[in-house]
């Protein structure tokens, strides 16, 4: 029963999320408070949102088998290449979207998008890209090799390529950001490195540990209700960080501004896609590794981004639209891109976007 309500919802995760969302729009209030709700922990603020990050992460470390890195490891040149372009991608798209907007009428509404794809852009690769990757026929080693590397580095790469993008962006740059003070402080010590470093590398670290720990035939007996806990924690964390921004959308409703938060996700997500692509032939690699690129430099975690958003921008609750946009357009982009026929399943079902 549990295989077949799991097989399901891999296959209808999509729609699932839309349903989320629809949700959130129609009754934000549990979300809302969910969202604004304070863990007592020692030191650091911790949200409901980041603990419900942590635990999606977790899940997704325990489906790691560290014997399966070790002969990607071997030759690392593809792995870099893929942390390394997906780390540059807010360096290298951003400028290009902030100068296409310029003619836009609303300055307000051209600031929180391109916060939004920051964000997103600066976070490490997803986690769904190895079930997605291994759909398409890809090396799922080597693209669980780069997912665990750029979460690794997250730390340091998450705030540079924010303070590098918001350089470029901001008033002695592109000029598309007028102020980036608040990114200027989520790129400092405090903010989205000590973020990167509590709510993702930790938690992913402890899920690696504990199946080291539990042993693979225990750990095989234990991923089906990992699976089942994952599922439920992506769909709550997907509707807790749509409440607030959808049902303040939603009450006052802005055509341009719903085709502004669509489309240009949309075309950035596509040029990352065809960026991995184009850079994958680059190396002498077979087909599974350069769809295992394309992939790592396409798909970004949406969820890590949404939950940062979420405690610095709560101000601006519409810079969650282009990064709610982002995480179903990634997942539309990738099943265009994942060849028809190749069947694939992964490890942990549904995995962190």
């Amino acid at each position: 029963m549990t295989a077949r309500v799991m097989a399901f919802a891999q296959r209808w995760l999509l729609g699932l999320m839309l349903g989320c969302y629809a949700l959130a729009g129609a009754f934000p209030g549990p979300g809302e408070r969910l969202r604004a709700l304070r863990l007592p922990w020692p030191a650091v603020p911790l949200t409901a949102p980041m603990l419900l990050l942590a635990v999606m992460l977790a899940n997704a470390g325990l489906g790691v088998r560290v014997g399966d890195l070790r002969g990607v490891l071997r030759r690392p040149s593809g792995p870099v290449l893929g942390v390394a372009v997906n780390a540059l991608l807010p360096v290298v798209l951003l400028p290009a979207v902030a100068v296409l907007l310029r003619p836009w009428p609303d300055a307000g509404e051209v600031e929180f998008l391109l916060v939004g794809l920051m964000l997103v852009l600066a976070m490490p690769i997803a986690g769904g890209a190895a079930s997605w990757g291994q759909n398409a026929g890809g090396n799922v080693p080597m693209i669980v090799a780069m997912v665990v590397g750029s979460t690794l580095l997250s730390p340091v790469t998450v705030p540079l390529g924010l303070r590098l993008a918001g350089r470029l962006v901001g008033p002695s740059g592109t000029g598309g950001l007028d102020d980036t003070a608040r990114l200027d402080g989520l790129a400092g010590a405090a903010g989205a490195g000590a973020f990167a470093l509590a709510s993702v590398v930790l938690p992913c670290l402890a899920g690696m540990a504990a199946r080291a720990l539990l042993g693979e035939r225990r750990a095989a007996r234990a991923l089906p209700a990992v699976k089942a806990v994952n599922l439920a924690v992506i769909l709550l964390l997907c509707y807790v960080n749509a409440a607030g921004a959808l049902a303040r959308a939603l009450s006052r409703p802005d055509p341009d501004l719903f085709v502004l938060a669509f489309a240009v996700p949309g075309a950035v997500c596509g040029l990352s896609f065809l960026l991995g692509g184009w850079l994958s032939r680059w190396p002498r690699r077979d087909a599974p590794d350069r769809i295992s690129l394309t992939f790592a430099t396409g798909m970004n975690n949406t969820s890590a981004a949404a939950v940062l958003a979420s405690a610095w921008f709560a101000h601006r609750p519409e810079t969650l639209l282009p990064i709610l946009s982002y995480s179903l357009l990634q997942k539309v982009m990738a099943s265009v891109v994942t060849r028809p026929g190749v069947a694939g399943r992964s490890d942990t079902g549904p995995a962190p976007s």
